[in-house]
């Protein structure tokens, strides 16, 4: 998005998204006063997406963060909190757009802080006298 030619509805749409992706586009667009096809047709021009997959884009990097950086909330509560009303819906869409599941995607970043935190620890103890 050019900032020198950027809508200010567009950045108030990518903000608002990107703070709370379970507003539905509906949503959005009132709260840009505009109506959900001319929210859509300017979105699409300016940014080059639908506002629909940037919603669904902001969703899942907030998912993926929160799945990686709160392994004590529950997937069911990471799905609620992100708008989806069941945990297989989340757990689908999830599967689609990421190639694996929560729970994988969950254990394998885990896994990947575990390793760095190895590393880390062990070339500190290598600089320790």
């Amino acid at each position: 998005m050019d900032a020198r030619h950027s809508d200010f509805r567009i950045e108030k749409t990518t903000h608002l998204l990107q703070d709370n992706s379970s507003r539905t586009v509906a949503e959005v667009a009132g709260a840009c006063s505009l109506s959900t096809s001319r929210l859509s047709h300017l979105f699409k021009a300016e940014v080059g997406t639908t506002v629909g997959k940037f919603r669904c884009t902001c969703r899942f990097k907030k998912a993926k963060g929160m799945l990686a950086d709160t392994p004590e909330v529950a997937i069911k509560e990471i799905a609620y909190t992100l708008g989806y009303h069941h945990t297989s819906s989340f757990t689908r869409a999830f599967e689609h757009e990421v190639g694996e599941s929560p729970t994988d995607y969950r254990k394998h970043e885990l896994q990947k802080k575990w390793r760095a935190a190895v590393t880390a620890n062990k070339k500190h103890k290598r600089l320790t006298p």
